[in-house]
């Protein structure tokens, strides 16, 4: 009785142990497919329950025969609970979305927390008035909220994918409170831990129900030219003043380099297929999606043919830049939400069917 006691609870700590690695990021390095992370969200609390009742049933067994001390019983409940933290508060606890606390800062007083060596910045216009989200101050809190004529918005970043998205936080359920869930093929994946729901970044689809958010554009470009172009805007200002971030930083800004080097065919996760070749899967491309049909549009190609227009599923649009920024325009001359600069094979590996220029 013993040996199959002993052989129970390592069978409870292998499966708790295993719900944590699946729910965190040793869960993609090991290639645990997108929808056991749903699936295992979707119910948590059916598995939570069927742990603690292994649990209790271990208790239970160990009064009558004392197969164990009393203190290796406490031990080994201390540790499924702190499976069940990890479950579902370590992700959030290393990367805080600031959905309800960003910060933002004038541009001359923004100027001197922007790195030379990542300058890219999100340019986000709505009624009138600019916001600008650098990806240096996106990559660890993923998310930054701001208020505008009474609409709640969010810009989300993915530092895997290289992807910024800017969505109404409402997007039929109410309000929303947008934090890290884990990601899956490169890709964020949120929680909407008001609404219960899961949503994949690239997609901002809720996993769960039908509602799909409101996406709205924002435009890529350098930070010296946000400067010159939108002097009177308010900039997005994460103040790195935990110490784990620091140690965030320091673990992943190396990865993330070799996330974007064009010449590194690897990615960090390898879980993409990589079976469109017809771009290199490391390129940052401007992706644009209708709800039915996808487009990927290279960067040189965008950078070359300013006015170039054409047809996606009967839709007119129009590519217009100046050599640096990219906007994709509709028939009426207004600008669509893109997805600005994801890497080629993260988008192939959700949009399969996407149509290429390039």
């Amino acid at each position: 009785m013993r040996i199959l006691f002993n052989l129970y609870a390592l069978t409870l700590a292998c499966i708790a142990i295993f719900c944590a690695v699946l729910m965190t990021e040793p869960g993609q390095v090991i290639g645990v497919p997108r929808d056991w992370l749903l699936n295992y969200f979707h119910y948590m609390p059916l598995f939570w329950a069927l742990q603690i009742l292994a649990l209790a049933i271990l208790w239970l067994a160990n009064i009558r025969g004392k197969y164990w001390k009393p203190i290796w019983m406490v031990l080994a409940s201390i540790g499924v609970g702190v499976t069940f933290w990890a479950q579902s508060y370590a992700m959030p606890t290393a990367f805080p979305t600031e959905q309800f606390s960003a910060q933002y800062y004038s541009v001359d007083d923004a100027d001197m927390f922007i790195p030379e060596e990542d300058s890219r910045v999100y340019v986000v216009e709505l009624d009138g008035e600019a916001l600008i989200f650098p990806r240096y101050h996106l990559q660890v809190p993923h998310v930054a909220g701001f208020e505008q004529n009474g609409t709640q918005y969010a810009v989300t970043y993915c530092g895997l994918s290289n992807l910024a998205m800017v969505v109404e936080t409402d997007y039929g359920l109410g309000e929303s409170n947008l934090q890290v869930l884990g990601q899956a093929h490169n890709n964020l994946i949120f929680k909407d831990v008001n609404n219960g729901t899961a949503i994949q970044q690239i997609t901002m689809q809720s996993e769960f129900t039908d509602h799909t958010t409101t996406v709205h554009p924002n435009t890529q470009m350098e930070w010296e030219t946000a400067k010159a172009n939108y002097p009177n805007a308010k900039v997005f200002i994460y103040g790195m003043d935990r110490m784990i971030d620091e140690i965030l930083l320091g673990l992943f800004e190396q990865p993330l380099k070799d996330q974007r080097n064009i010449d590194n065919p690897d990615f960090i996760f390898d879980t993409l297929n990589l079976e469109d070749t017809r771009l290199n899967p490391k390129l940052e491309v401007f992706g644009y999606s209708n709800g039915t049909h996808q487009i990927a549009i290279s960067p040189d190609f965008a950078h070359a043919n300013d006015g170039y227009t054409f047809h996606l599923n009967g839709e007119q649009l129009q590519i217009s830049s100046d050599g640096e920024i990219v906007q994709l325009l509709n028939a009426e001359g207004e600008q669509v939400a893109t997805h600005n600069g994801v890497h080629y094979g993260i988008w192939s590996q959700f949009f399969p069917n996407t149509k290429v220029l390039g």
